[in-house]
């Protein structure tokens, strides 16, 4: 559940976004001037979604989990 919750909402934000681009682009009256979201912007915000998807669902899987441990048959 809690996936899908973030998959939608950074759906939401990439796809306003590009809405916003493309339409500033296509209005002549819009000079700029605010701020404006870059590609490097939306990789950052894609990669701290992950980065949360992973400390939910994978908690000990960063980078001080320790190794996981082996089975041995007997």
């Amino acid at each position: 559940m809690n996936k899908t919750k973030i998959a939608i909402v950074a759906a939401l934000v990439l796809g306003a976004a590009t809405a916003a681009q493309a339409g500033a682009k296509d209005d002549p009256d819009v000079g700029g001037g605010g701020p404006t979201q870059t590609w490097q912007d939306i990789e950052h915000a894609r990669q701290d979604v992950q980065a949360q998807i992973q400390r939910q669902f994978h908690p000990g899987s960063g980078a001080f989990a320790s190794a996981p441990k082996k089975h041995v048959k007997r």
